[in-house]
């Protein structure tokens, strides 16, 4: 009754987002061609960001018997908003540069020293979590997708890092795992 409730309206709030993400995408965004160009992208990501988030709330077949993934749901919601604000905050902090948003060194503490894409993590877990929460069978042939599709961005920006950093980057893989933290038996 409360999920259903939600729903009803939910769509207005993703659209809310969706918006502010083009305002903001658009203010940070400095294309070659202009300020056309930084709309256009501006526009296409706001566009995303609503089909992302509102896919679930389509009339669509339910997992039936599934009481636990709207809990789950919550949960990896949490965890992700968590991970995502706490390694935007130190990513934030690096100098960026380049279209691309390298930092000019490599981000080895708090997070990153834990796992070398909290941010990436922290967006799959939210996605992760907006989906189950919905439990929507379309929706979760979506969210594999989705995280397919995430998991190669994180490679090449992984290449881009290795192109960058070289030897040091090499080092820092070795020793911190991508999305699951390493463990050592030392």
């Amino acid at each position: 009754m409360f999920f259903e409730a939600i729903r009803n309206q939910a769509w207005i709030i993703v659209l809310i987002f969706a918006v502010m993400t083009g305002i903001a995408t658009f203010k940070h965004l400095k294309f070659k061609g202009g300020v056309g160009q930084s709309i256009g992208w501006s526009l296409i990501r706001g566009l995303l960001f609503f089909l992302l988030f509102y896919i679930p709330l389509f009339n669509q077949p339910k997992i039936s018997g599934a009481s636990a993934l709207p809990t789950v749901g919550v949960v990896f919601l949490v965890l992700g908003a968590i991970l995502f604000a706490v390694g935007s905050k130190q990513l934030v902090r690096a100098e960026l540069q380049g279209i691309k948003g390298i930092p000019k060194k490599i981000i080895t503490t708090g997070l990153y020293s834990i796992i070398r894409h909290p941010v990436n993590l922290g967006l799959m877990l939210i996605f992760s979590g907006w989906y189950l929460l919905w439990s929507g069978i379309y929706a979760l042939y979506f969210l594999a997708v989705f995280l397919v599709v995430f998991v190669f961005e994180t490679f090449w920006e992984e290449r881009n890092l290795e192109k960058e950093f070289g030897e040091e980057y090499t080092q820092y893989k070795r020793h911190v795992g991508m999305f699951i933290p390493r463990i050592r038996l030392s």
